[in-house]
């Protein structure tokens, strides 16, 4: 159970913040079910109905700057996914970020950064496809960290870098 003024992962739709718990009066929808009113992080104008007894849908509270931290110091052990069938890899890619996982958020952007890089050494571009699963996982692992680690989100992967680069030397 979340409390008012968490913060949470919202399946493979971002940081949202818990504004009240509610039933909702529609037609077809149970008198009795809860449901999250969340407000999404970067549309702080927006609202978001989430089941308190979701299921289908990952939800985890966000790390604290402690975790974050020692997540980053995790991120050169992580893997990339080595899979050369596309269709196989993009469902791998859904399957990483719906888990909510950070681990899993940063093996899709390392191997989309692995993709990158050999496509431009082949005078290439990165596909839409994975132009777009990379826009998603940065998106959602690197606005988790500028909100704990409390720093401009454009800041991340410079300070990712910088804690990899010290635990290496």
């Amino acid at each position: 159970m979340f409390q008012n003024g968490d913060y949470v992962v919202y399946g493979c739709k971002g940081i949202h913040k818990i504004i009240d718990k509610t039933t909702l009066n529609m037609d077809g929808v149970s008198k009795n079910k809860e449901y999250y009113v969340m407000q999404p992080y970067d549309k702080p104008s927006g609202s978001v109905y989430a089941p308190v007894d979701a299921q289908k849908i990952n939800m985890r509270k966000i790390m604290s700057k402690e975790e974050a931290n020692a997540f980053i110091k995790t991120v050169p052990g992580i893997g990339i996914l080595d899979i050369k069938n596309n269709k196989q890899r993009e469902d791998a890619y859904k399957e990483c970020i719906r888990s909510c996982d950070p681990d899993e958020l940063m093996r899709v952007i390392k191997t989309l950064y692995v993709r990158k890089e050999e496509r431009i050494s082949q005078g290439k571009k990165l596909t839409l496809t994975d132009s777009h699963y990379m826009q998603q996982a940065e998106g959602i692992l690197y606005d988790e960290l500028a909100l704990v680690l409390d720093m401009p989100k454009d800041n991340v992967p410079e300070y990712i870098s910088g804690i990899v680069h010290k635990s290496v030397v």
